[in-house]
């Protein structure tokens, strides 16, 4: 019995050990409120208490420990501070003790106010006292006020995380006459688009904003012919501008022109007369066969002695028209090419 019953406190006193360690790690993975945290987290960025990005408002106090991050660290009953930075989270880092911190601070983030307690569970400095993590990236703005005036508001740091999304364009540019369509695909939550352009890769001389309804062919237009030109689309979101999509290039071309190819409904008649004489006419297939008719109909013994050509290009001079008329009994033949 005894025998077991040892068996059984030492299973117990392992697995106490189990949990404790797994705890410990599950504690050690990610600061929280309150805990002392002498620097950044992987991912975070710190900036002291001195730094320009925090703006004073009202009557200050500098405190200097060397414990302190960077040795100071600014403290107020009445006063406020903000600051404006682009990202996804802040912590706000200062000391903590009760005899001196306020236990009612307003933070203000963009426009949405919340209190936090300035004494936390240990008395000590560089402490997380407030911390606001997953906000949608982009420009943020937090104001902090002390609303309990008997005790001080403290900032010895404030810690940044900025995890900007990726959010990958495909940039297609198809020309045309004078003028190029662009095509990409949708981003979600754009707000606009910006379009780059120029004649050379990688440089831009040109912007144009596009709505976020515009990312279906849309058109650059007043571009010269012949000449290539290099797109890129940056998409806005949050109102933060993106990484560019990939460089798509086009040559706008005019409208080509083809040569008129010979329809078949011309010919060239050329009439020998019974002197030798020869006669060459240009003329359409529909003059060629009145010409055939006429000759026909006379020579079957009815008909006028002679017919008018119309000779067209060749009427040179201050003429309305020129005609050629050929006599039946001068032809000895003729002869029709057609083209």
């Amino acid at each position: 019995m005894k025998s077991e019953s040892l068996k059984k406190i030492v299973f117990l006193f392992g697995l106490l050990v189990l949990l404790s360690f797994g705890s410990l790690n599950s504690n050690a993975s990610a600061a929280s409120t309150g805990d002392q945290l002498t620097s950044p987290e992987p991912g975070w960025i710190r900036y002291d208490d001195l730094d320009p990005m925090l703006k004073f408002e009202g009557s200050w106090f500098t405190d200097t420990a060397a414990l302190n991050y960077k040795g100071t660290q600014q403290y107020t009953k009445t006063g406020t501070y903000s600051f404006k930075f682009t990202g996804n989270g802040f912590r706000l880092i200062a000391s903590s003790y009760k005899a001196h911190e306020s236990t009612s601070v307003e933070v203000t983030t963009d426009g949405i106010a919340e209190l936090y307690s300035g004494v936390k569970k240990n008395d000590n400095r560089q402490v997380i006292l407030y911390e606001k993590i997953n906000l949608p990236y982009g420009e943020h703005t937090v104001v902090v006020k002390n609303l309990e005036t008997a005790k001080n508001v403290t900032i010895d740091a404030i810690d940044l995380i900025n995890q900007k999304p990726s959010y990958p364009i495909n940039l297609v540019a198809t020309a045309g006459d004078r003028q190029v369509s662009l095509n990409w695909n949708q981003i979600k939550n754009a707000e606009s688009y910006i379009v780059r352009y120029g004649t050379e890769p990688g440089k831009y001389t040109e912007t144009v904003t596009a709505t976020k309804d515009e990312y279906e062919n849309y058109v650059i237009p007043s571009l010269s012919n012949g000449t290539t030109y290099y797109f890129v689309v940056n998409a806005i979101v949050n109102g933060i501008e993106f990484q560019p999509s990939n460089e798509a290039s086009a040559t706008p071309q005019g409208t080509v022109i083809e040569p008129e190819q010979p329809s078949g409904n011309r010919a060239i008649l050329v009439v020998t007369m019974t002197t030798g004489l020869e006669k060459e006419f240009d003329l359409s297939i529909q003059e060629v066969n009145s010409f055939i008719d006429w000759y026909e109909t006379k020579q079957a013994g009815s008909g006028k002695a002679s017919y008018a050509i119309d000779k067209h290009d060749n009427n040179k001079g201050p003429f309305k028209s020129r005609k050629d008329y050929i006599l039946f009994d001068r032809i000895l033949t003729f002869e029709v090419s057609e083209y």
